[in-house]
């Protein structure tokens, strides 16, 4: 899953098991507290991270700079509506099934279509 650029991978690392964190606070049924407690982390975390990947985009002139901006913003838009599912129903199989199409298996596939075009610029 590495790009090659180690800064990077280390925070997808970090993302990927922020997630992995949640979802198994899901599957579990942990209290909500923890369930906030990961969201803000990971809301926090995520804003670094795109900011930092971004930063290094349009330093590099990367020609998806933009399409990975957009994207971006649509995965955050996406985890504010897992935390709005999350308030209104907690830990639930459906949250949990959302957690792991809309922010791992997306995730990843960005990491691999997109986040991978920075390792190719000069």
């Amino acid at each position: 899953m590495a790009i090659g650029l180690p800064l990077i991978d280390m925070q997808h690392k970090q993302l990927l098991d922020q997630m992995d964190e949640l979802l198994e606070a899901l599957n579990t049924k942990q209290d909500p507290k923890q369930l906030v407690h990961i969201l803000g982390y990971l809301d926090m975390y995520v804003n670094n991270h795109f900011g930092y990947e971004e930063q290094c985009m349009n330093l590099k002139k990367c020609p998806v700079a933009g399409k990975n901006k957009a994207a971006h913003e649509y995965f955050q838009t996406r985890l504010g509506a897992i935390r709005q599912m999350i308030d209104n129903y907690g830990s639930s199989e459906l949250v949990a099934r959302q957690v792991s199409v809309e922010l791992l298996e997306w995730f990843v596939n960005h990491i691999r279509t997109i986040d991978v075009k920075l390792s190719e610029m000069p």
